[in-house]
């Protein structure tokens, strides 16, 4: 079964695609190497949601909807950017070998830079994010609270660590998630 869209269905399919992600992963830190044919000829990163044309080239969808939208003669009249044979629609049967492949390409996690050292296959990438990296800032669990802590620093019972506490030894004001942090910085100072 062969599932063909137009190119206008392309490009609405995309705009539902990009709510749901929250990892650029163009962006990423590639670990492992990854063949050339794993990678698409317009971004030349390893395919992201790959789709083919008629000529059974293959690109990242993003970035055929992005040649399409750019090309000067008009959707109608749009040519491979690798043959340039025309095409009239877009497949979304790709092997699923290369989907797998592109998956398993090994990446650093976006939050590296605030200290997440995890090494994980691309296709499980969001879901670390999403719900195991520590390192990923996530609303504040109290309603009155509007601010944002990295997941690793919420508290077990869910209570802001936001709020401010007077030192008792110096009156200084020291927000919960630093507290204890403070009070041994303060213990230490104090001894020297």
């Amino acid at each position: 079964m062969s599932c063909r869209m137009n190119h206008e269905e392309l490009l609405a399919m995309e705009a539902i695609c990009e709510r749901d992600e929250i990892v650029d992963l163009r962006s990423l830190d590639y670990v492992s190497s990854y063949d050339d044919h794993l990678m698409c000829a317009i971004c030349h990163c390893p395919f992201i949601r790959p789709v083919r044309l008629q000529c059974d080239h293959v690109f990242c969808q993003k970035c055929l909807n992005t040649a399409i939208t750019s090309y000067v003669a008009g959707r109608d009249e749009f040519t491979c950017p690798t043959c340039r044979t025309p095409t009239n629609g877009v497949y979304l049967n790709v092997p699923r070998l290369l989907v797998n492949m592109c998956d398993d390409i090994r990446v650093k996690c976006p939050f590296t830079a605030e200290g997440c050292s995890e090494i994980i296959p691309r296709g499980h990438l969001q879901s670390h994010v999403d719900k195991y990296c520590g390192y990923r800032l996530v609303d504040c669990p109290s309603s009155f609270c509007s601010k944002k802590s990295r997941r690793k620093d919420i508290h077990p019972e869910n209570k802001c660590m936001h709020e401010l506490h007077k030192c008792s030894r110096c009156d200084e004001e020291i927000m919960e998630q630093d507290y204890e942090d403070y009070r041994s910085t303060y213990k230490n100072y104090v001894r020297a």
